[in-house]
């Protein structure tokens, strides 16, 4: 998803008199929290929404900060999908602009230390770098300088002490949000996400994935609540990376996909593999809730379940989610390919989709049915 420009005051009366991490009393956010409250505005304009104060609180409970210090490194604790990828010194070098503007370009904006006095030495400040104008930079800064982000607030006109760009900035963190993309819109020029758009390669869910591959907004899989769609076994995903083949198996990767209806989102590469030159064949509405039986095979209940009647579950699990309880002689439409579903059939352990009453799709235990 696109940055969205957020802004907070380390001023803000909700959270100023609040002890920045484990520092002493006079350490608070109005005071000393410039660098988490940069940090609380790049999570929130990712979607990772977290004000200085809830923020302040996180990082204590994973211990991470040192007195007052922040430990940049301890927000992935918080957030996996948030890395830090760069921790540059650059007090006596050159600030590594090239690398400042690759990132934003990227759409994931800098976290830089400036200098808030022409007094000898650096009194240390920290600011956010959103976009790039002329010889200046665009920034979000957490002292109330300039808090409405429909105007534009350059980092030169206020910390410049007399010295180039290259010699203004003295520290750089970046991370790097996972999912996060440019461009990042500016107060002058305001842009709107871009549409995505196949890479022309997809990928099939592989055959043992019979509970379904879970198609989610983000890589976080603490919790179901990112999910928008589960891909059943054999579904061909749209591939929505250019180097989206290249994931394809890899182990701890995830790759952005359009479902046959529509839905995107990651999903995860492992349970992937590559169909060369095949696109996922458009659905309509009609297609996925009439779809004809005549070339499926059907099969039915079996009498063996008794009275009890046979589960039908949103997932291939005991645990899943209960659709309907069917009785002994229901009839059935399997969604997988026939020869390995007449496999199943009758075995323990083994998991069948269906589509069942109603049109409604799921699993149901292969034990238990027949062939009709």
């Amino acid at each position: 998803m696109p940055f969205k420009l957020v802004y907070y005051s380390q001023q803000d009366p909700q959270w100023k008199k609040d002890i920045l991490g484990f520092g002493d009393p006079s350490d608070t956010i109005g005071y000393v929290g410039c660098a988490l409250t940069s940090v609380a505005m790049v999570l929130s304009g990712h979607g990772y929404t977290e004000t200085p104060r809830t923020l302040n609180q996180k990082l204590k409970n994973v211990d991470g900060f040192v007195s007052a210090g922040i430990r940049w490194g301890a927000v992935s604790q918080i957030y996996p999908n948030v890395t830090l990828k760069a921790f540059i010194p650059c007090s006596t070098s050159e600030a590594p602009l090239a690398q400042i503007n690759s990132a934003i370009a990227a759409g994931q904006p800098a976290i830089v230390q400036v200098d808030t006095s022409p007094a000898a030495g650096i009194q240390t400040h920290w600011v956010v770098l959103y976009g790039k104008k002329a010889d200046d930079y665009l920034m979000l800064d957490p002292w109330p300088y300039q808090p409405d982000v429909t105007q534009e607030d350059l980092l030169m006109k206020r910390y410049a002490q007399e010295k180039t760009l290259k010699h203004a900035i003295s520290h750089v963190i970046l991370y790097e949000a996972f999912g996060g993309g440019g461009p990042i819109a500016t107060p002058s020029q305001p842009t709107t996400a871009p549409v995505s758009t196949t890479s022309g390669d997809s990928a099939r869910v592989k055959d043992s994935v019979t509970w379904g591959l879970n198609i989610r907004s983000s890589v976080d899989t603490s919790s179901m609540a990112n999910v928008v769609a589960t891909a059943p076994a054999g579904t061909v995903l749209a591939l929505l990376e250019s180097d989206g083949l290249s994931k394809i198996g890899a182990i701890n990767q995830w790759v952005r996909v359009r479902t046959p209806l529509g839905r995107e989102g990651f999903a995860a590469a492992w349970y992937l593999e590559k169909v060369p030159g095949t696109a996922p064949a458009p659905a309509t509405p009609a297609a996925s809730t009439q779809e004809k039986t005549d070339d499926k095979l059907v099969v039915k209940v079996s009498s063996a379940v008794g009275a009890s009647g046979l589960r039908f579950r949103k997932t291939a699990s005991k645990g899943g989610a209960l659709i309907a309880v069917l009785k002994a002689g229901a009839r059935l439409t399997v969604l997988e390919p026939e020869g390995k579903a007449k496999a199943k059939i009758g075995k323990a352990n083994q998991w069948l989709y269906v589509r069942g009453p109603g049109n409604q799709r799921g699993y149901v235990s292969a034990e238990y049915v027949t062939l009709a």
